[in-house]
């Protein structure tokens, strides 16, 4: 190649990464962004996952316990029907 060709080879390349450089940076810094809130989100979903599972837990002994109720308030019932 002669000395020309590698000048408008390497104009045209210099060209190019100056075009693109810019747009590639916008482009790296939404990413980033795109991946820091993604990160947010997953951090949420983990501590809403922990307060989901505290939550059926609670509801979980509520149910045993109105259970628990229920066949007392039965026996009592049937208790109270033996004594009339």
């Amino acid at each position: 190649m002669t000395p020309e060709q590698w000048a408008a080879l390497v104009g045209a390349i210099v060209s190019l990464a100056l075009g693109v450089g810019p747009w590639m940076f916008k482009v790296h810094a939404k990413l980033a962004v795109i991946v820091s809130k993604c990160a947010d989100l997953c951090e949420k979903m983990e501590a809403l996952s922990v307060e989901q599972r505290r939550l059926w837990e609670t509801c979980s002994r509520h149910q045993s316990r109105l259970d628990t109720h229920e066949v007392q308030l039965a026996h009592f019932a049937e208790e109270m029907r033996r004594g009339e």
